[in-house]
């Protein structure tokens, strides 16, 4: 039995033309570009699979007028690599010599760009921590550099302060940040049921079908999980030759992995990535472990450690906490939750590790 009609609408590429429970973010953010002639910038943070990119490229599709740039910037992290996407210069190159790093970009980038409407979107900006680069201070003080307006958005797994530095911060000023909250199973069902109408064969699928797959995702609030685990199910049901019904879904579920951003580990330095693995394999397919777990692993960890450790995998959308439990300390100590497969996470880490190692060559 034919179910998927059009694949291209499970692909997390694919903007819809209606928007789930995110109509009003959008909305607020267009009357704030469109409504002001000075350089802004803001900040939409929110977990994996909570709208953030939606966001980003339906602003590009609906404000038009403008001058629009998309980024990902775990895919381009450098400052060169990101002025090239946004003048549309592949060739783009800093002089060697003569002026500084960032007086270069500055007068590179900010003369190329038409005076105003321009709107520029980073996705993935939390992983320009580990680039150390200029590239958000120069857009956001692009009128106090003597370039042009710029509206520029930030899309974030973490708030500002935890991946840019003071003087980039400082710069931004009074920006306008907005929280995404997880989706919930309503939200989710709805997400799922646009993109069923358009994406499947009329009659070939259940609604209870989208109901229990928005159950057994609602924990994460994640709708590109949602989204992956209906177009698996259907997968299953079109190669057993059967209805997309409740039993298909969690046939299909048995053998779900969700899918993970490699962007959650890229602001965990190497001693927080050997810890995470260990963590990992001692906790097994669980998933659930608790401060004190952590640490269990190495007694000369210091509460501020333990704590940025927790807090940076949280804030990555890896973990959730669950519930309040009696600390080691005799207080009270949070147990978490694993969003993601424990099995996927190893193999990210056990690649990331990797690339710590030093070469051949340097050795």
């Amino acid at each position: 039995m034919k179910i998927i009609k059009n694949s291209s609408i499970f692909s997390q590429d694919y903007i819809p033309e209606t928007v789930v429970s995110r109509g009003e973010y959008i909305e607020r953010l267009k009357d704030l570009i469109r409504g002001s002639d000075v350089s802004s910038t803001f900040v939409v943070r929110g977990n994996p699979g909570t709208g953030k990119t939606l966001i980003g490229k339906y602003l590009l599709k609906e404000l038009n007028e403008f001058r629009g740039t998309y980024v990902n910037c775990y895919v381009n992290q450098s400052d060169r690599s990101i002025a090239s996407l946004i003048l549309n210069d592949p060739g783009l190159r800093f002089p060697d010599v003569g002026v500084s790093r960032g007086e270069s970009l500055s007068s590179i980038l900010l003369k190329g760009l038409s005076k105003k409407n321009n709107l520029i979107v980073l996705d993935e900006a939390h992983s320009l921590k580990r680039s150390h680069g200029q590239i958000v201070y120069v857009l956001s003080r692009s009128k106090e550099l003597g370039g042009p307006e710029i509206k520029l958005v930030l899309l974030s797994m973490e708030e500002p302060e935890m991946f840019l530095d003071r003087s980039t911060l400082s710069g931004l000023g009074r920006y306008n940040r907005f929280s995404l909250k997880e989706y919930d199973a309503n939200d989710l069902y709805e997400i799922l049921e646009w993109r069923a109408k358009i994406g499947l064969y009329d009659g070939s699928y259940a609604d209870s079908a989208l109901s229990r797959v928005s159950e057994l995702v609602e924990d994460s609030g994640n709708a590109r999980i949602a989204i992956e685990l209906l177009r698996n199910s259907a997968l299953y049901a079109e190669s057993k030759n059967l209805f997309l019904d409740e039993d298909s879904v969690l046939q299909a579920y048995r053998d779900f992995s969700p899918p993970m951003e490699d962007s959650s580990l890229v602001n965990l330095d190497e001693e927080e990535v050997h810890l995470l693995r260990e963590l990992m394999e001692r906790t097994g397919a669980n998933g659930r472990f608790r401060s004190s777990d952590v640490k269990s692993l190495d007694e000369t960890l210091t509460e501020s450690k333990i704590y940025k450790f927790l807090k940076t995998i949280e804030l990555s959308g890896l973990i959730k906490k669950s519930k309040i439990g009696k600390g080691y300390g005799g207080g009270v100590e949070n147990e978490y939750v694993l969003r993601v497969s424990p099995g996927v996470l190893l193999s990210k880490l056990s690649l990331i590790e990797k690339s710590f190692e030093p070469s051949e060559k340097g050795r």
